[in-house]
């Protein structure tokens, strides 16, 4: 019987196309060095949102470019134009160029996205926002 399998195998095989073969039945290569570890957000010690997104770093492909872009919102979040250096050709004596005044002039940030991602579970997270 096994005889009988292991030829059917043998001609199912046969039958698979080499681009399908070379694709799928490649080596694997060495993972880079400095490369995260693929894990998630551990829920045996509660739930930490915080501590959640940072997680999505390292959760896989589409969450670790969510993660990424956690990141970079919250360091827009933070921003201040006081954070920059004033130009050198700017004038130290405009009201605008004050302290005061550029340390209130923050980051506008556009939520955009695509219409797929309305259909899939991320809708009510993109509505909360």
């Amino acid at each position: 019987m096994s005889t009988r399998s292991t030829s059917a195998e043998n001609k199912s095989a046969e039958k698979v196309p080499m681009i399908a073969t070379s694709a799928v039945l490649v080596e694997s290569e060495q993972v880079p060095e400095g490369t995260k570890m693929i894990k998630g957000y551990d829920f045996e010690n509660g739930v930490d949102y915080s501590a959640l997104l940072a997680t999505y770093l390292t959760t896989g492909f589409q969450a670790s470019n969510f993660g990424r872009a956690v990141e970079i919102i919250n360091r827009m979040c933070s921003w201040r134009l006081s954070d920059d250096p004033l130009p050198q050709d700017a004038n130290a004596e405009d009201p605008e160029n004050s302290v005061e005044h550029r340390s209130g002039v923050r980051c506008k940030i556009f939520l955009g996205y695509t219409s797929n991602l309305v259909s899939s579970g991320i809708r009510e997270s993109i509505r909360y926002l």
